[in-house]
């Protein structure tokens, strides 16, 4: 028996994927302190004169299709600032920003079948397809506690 997806589900499809979270890394380099909210992290671009190393965070974006946007770092920023708040951290020096690509995506304009049993198969097909990269906005920071 087969079945046949329609073109509206296979962007359904893409949508979800494009819509789906991001991550978020902690790894722990110095004393945590009770936790604080995410507003009262600071954000520094230089190092303040006295502070603590709580801890290094990296953050990726949600992805997007073929481009990013500015919204997408400021995700990736306000992550950092949820995980540096969850160990007590009141700010955190970014170190690095970027643009990372995990793949691609294309979707073709013929169709998508879908056989059942045990040597079925998938394929996306047809004439005037198009593909483009999935990208995601990057940032590392170190969590710190100023004094």
């Amino acid at each position: 028996m087969k079945k046949v997806v329609s073109k509206s589900s296979i962007m359904i499809a893409g949508l979800l994927l494009l819509c789906s979270c991001g991550s978020t890394n902690t790894i722990m380099v110095g004393q945590a302190r009770p936790a604080t909210s995410p507003d009262a992290v600071r954000i520094y671009n230089a190092p303040p004169r006295h502070y603590e190393r709580i801890a290094i965070i990296n953050s990726s974006s949600g992805p997007t299709w073929a481009f990013t946007t500015h919204g997408q770092m400021e995700d990736a920023i306000a992550k950092i600032r949820e995980e540096a708040a969850k160990v007590g951290a009141n700010g955190v020096l970014i170190e690095a920003t970027g643009t990372t690509s995990s793949g691609n995506l294309g979707i073709g304009v013929g169709g998508f079948g879908v056989g059942g049993g045990h040597h079925s198969g998938y394929a996306v097909g047809g004439e005037g397809g198009f593909g483009a990269p999935i990208l995601h906005k990057t940032a590392q920071a170190t969590a710190i506690y100023v004094r």
